[in-house]
């Protein structure tokens, strides 16, 4: 039986990868008025902010496809974007990819300490794989939310 914490984790990728799987790309690049990012974005974002905290803040090896940290790190956004940014079909297949990777690399290592403790932006303080993990799942749930409140303000 799975981790709780990997059940969450895949509870919430399947509900973000769900809510996409059907949207266009020209949809998921539309940034409504008064915000900086759009769909693609929240994506990207949630890919690259797991790589770190799940692979690299782990000691694990890391997998970021050419650009992704330019186009997704944190303070990045659209506006300032110089090369095209994955299709959904792809960020579809990179954050299932990711969560198998995840599942496989993590599942035994969640009372695991990490390599250097980790103190985030936000105040946070991490030491095991277990704490990273359940902020993933808490991380991805805020930007699933921002989705759906993008894809809410597209429709109007």
């Amino acid at each position: 039986m799975k981790n709780v914490i990997l059940r969450q984790l895949d509870f919430i990728r399947r509900q973000t990868i769900n809510y996409v799987k059907d949207m266009s790309d020209q949809k998921a690049k539309i940034i409504p008025d008064g915000l900086k990012n759009n769909i693609i974005w929240n994506l990207g974002h949630i890919y690259v902010a797991q790589e770190k905290f799940a692979f690299q803040l782990t000691g694990e090896h890391t997998k970021f496809p050419a650009n992704m940290n330019s186009l997704f790190d944190p303070g990045t956004q659209p506006s300032n974007w110089t090369v095209e940014p994955p299709t959904i079909p792809q960020m579809i297949y990179l954050l299932n990819e990711q969560l198998e990777r995840i599942e496989l690399t993590l599942a035994d290592k969640m009372n695991h300490e990490i390599p250097t403790p980790y103190n985030s932006s936000t105040g946070l303080n991490f030491n095991t794989v277990e704490e990273l993990m359940v902020f993933c799942v808490y991380h991805e749930a805020m930007h699933f939310a921002a989705i759906k409140n993008i894809n809410a303000l597209i429709n109007q």
